[in-house]
């Protein structure tokens, strides 16, 4: 019986290291058939995502050196698409599978709905993720709690995120892991246009250092917001982030709402943001336009958008002097040790310096750091 490799995701986009862990897999365990299943999404959760028969469209481009079956069964059913539900399904259907999964997936293995269903079912290939250790105590683990079988394939993937890419093709740029045919159909479908407009417009508010700053605050957000699962919606993300600073070279107060002790001084540009982006963007999402309003200062109970876009834009990857790379890695680790030990640097660095501290930020630094929230 022709063992089959299984293959699941949103693919939105797909990418290279979702082709190389395929070709790692099939090449250690003698697969020839893979089976590809592309995620469902529900319309009303299609934020930030293409839609199924534009990804399916992708996946098929991407895949096709491995000559894929892209199996379109979540679609078909529209809903209860745990893995648990959908492999028994593939079982039946294509025989003895493999069920493969990334490192950073195998992380969370145990918290997905039935997660003993899922073990129980196929095998379990796990490909190793850059950024992710502890996979084989992790395996051990889930022996002793779930049982099942697990592979470890003998391949350390790039940490190449989706979300990122997505913010980078969102942005207009052609990110380097997303193949040439793949981007043939992304740029000629028109997809991932839908903040082109928002993006030329800030770019004549903004030098070009600014708005490369700009840009790196979207990707290290999103990047942030994916990788520790903060469930915060990718389109208010990169907007806040986006926007965060489209004031910062357009002080002119023309009349907006800012607060009189702001206006001087560095903290100005936030306040102006928020209006700024409701007046000259339209934006009318309230935590949107807060997270942009308090980016700077930071201020006592934050929402996560608020601390997420203030610890994104502290800790850009722009920003390569000390101790910003140090403070990023704790940001890599544990976002919101990552968050206080930011907002600590910043306090700290200006009672150094001698500079005046707003009123806001002590509030924040009182809040998180000497109430230890």
């Amino acid at each position: 019986m022709t063992r089959t490799l299984v293959f699941g995701g949103a693919f939105d986009p797909p990418h290279s290291q979702h082709v190389e862990m395929c070709k790692a897999a099939m090449a250690q365990l003698g697969i020839s058939r893979l089976v590809i299943v592309p995620t469902y999404l529900p319309p009303h959760k299609r934020a930030g995502y293409l839609d199924f028969s534009a990804r399916v469209r992708l996946v098929k481009a991407a895949f096709k050196g491995l000559d894929p079956i892209v199996d379109e069964i979540e679609n078909e059913r529209g809903g209860d698409n745990y893995s648990c539900r959908i492999l028994p399904i593939l079982k039946r259907k294509y025989g003895d599978i493999v069920y493969l999964i990334g490192g950073d997936s195998l992380m969370y293995l145990d918290s997905w709905y039935k997660p003993e269903e899922v073990v129980a079912t196929c095998p379990i290939a796990v490909a190793a993720r850059s950024g992710y250790g502890g996979i084989a105590d992790k395996i051990e683990a889930l022996k002793g709690s779930l049982g099942g079988e697990y592979i470890p394939i003998d391949f350390v993937g790039k940490d190449v995120s989706s979300s990122v890419l997505r913010a980078e093709l969102l942005l207009c740029e052609s990110p380097a892991d997303i193949a040439y045919d793949v981007m043939e159909i992304i740029r000629r479908e028109g997809m991932f246009t839908r903040y082109a407009d928002m993006v030329d417009k800030l770019r004549g508010f903004e030098t070009e250092e600014l708005f490369e700053h700009s840009k790196a605050v979207v990707k290290r957000a999103v990047d942030f917001n994916s990788k520790h699962h903060l469930g915060q919606d990718f389109d208010r993300v990169f907007t806040a982030a986006l926007l965060h600073d489209n004031a910062k070279q357009r002080r002119s107060l023309d009349g907006l709402d800012v607060p009189e002790d702001a206006v001087g001084t560095p903290v100005l540009h936030q306040f102006l943001g928020a209006a700024k982006a409701a007046r000259d963007f339209g934006i009318s999402d309230d935590g949107v336009l807060d997270a942009i309003r308090y980016h700077t200062t930071a201020k006592a109970d934050m929402t996560m958008l608020e601390k997420l876009i203030y610890t994104a834009d502290s800790l850009s990857d722009d920003r390569t002097y000390d101790p910003i790379p140090a403070l990023r890695r704790i940001a890599e680790k544990d976002f919101e040790e990552g968050f206080r030990a930011t907002l600590a640097h910043t306090v700290d660095k200006l009672k150094a310096n001698g500079r005046p501290i707003y009123p806001l930020t002590l509030d924040a630094y009182d809040f998180y750091i000497g109430g230890q929230k």
